[in-house]
């Protein structure tokens, strides 16, 4: 049985697209069930687009606009994935930091690609950040 992946992004999607590539190749055994951007101008987007993917623009801005708590957004972001049974949510490149709401939803099943140990390198760029102080050996490893 192959493993159902969804992946939330909120930028360009290189991430995304190794994971399309890697799936394509037969290098991981896993099929992208869906894909959510918080941004609707994200390329990513339109990568998963061109591969035959199930794409979702799903913004913050609403909720906030509205005065509804970030748990509100997380529970139905959480909703939203539900019906595409995913075994792994993955976060390639999602800017957003998911409350208890969403974790809760899908327990031990969320992985989050990031660069950087916690706490080294927030916010974007994260990778050439990471990548530049490893290289001039400031840091000896990153996430």
């Amino acid at each position: 049985m192959t493993t159902r992946l969804a992946v939330l992004i909120s930028g360009n999607g290189s991430n995304l697209q190794a994971l399309i590539d890697a799936i394509r190749q037969r290098v991981l055994p896993a099929e992208i069930v869906t894909v959510v951007s918080n941004r609707k101008e994200a390329f990513g987007l339109q990568r998963a687009e061109k591969a035959g993917i199930s794409t979702h623009y799903f913004p913050l801005k609403p909720y906030r606009e509205a005065n509804r708590p970030r748990r509100e957004y997380d529970a139905d972001l959480a909703e939203l994935l539900k019906p595409y049974q995913p075994d792994w949510i993955v976060l390639a490149g999602w800017m957003h930091i998911l409350s208890n709401a969403f974790l809760q939803a899908f327990p031990y099943r969320v992985i989050n690609l990031h660069p950087a140990l916690p706490g080294q390198f927030p916010g974007t760029d994260a990778i050439a950040r990471a990548f530049s102080a490893y290289q001039a050996g400031t840091i000896q490893k990153t996430g």
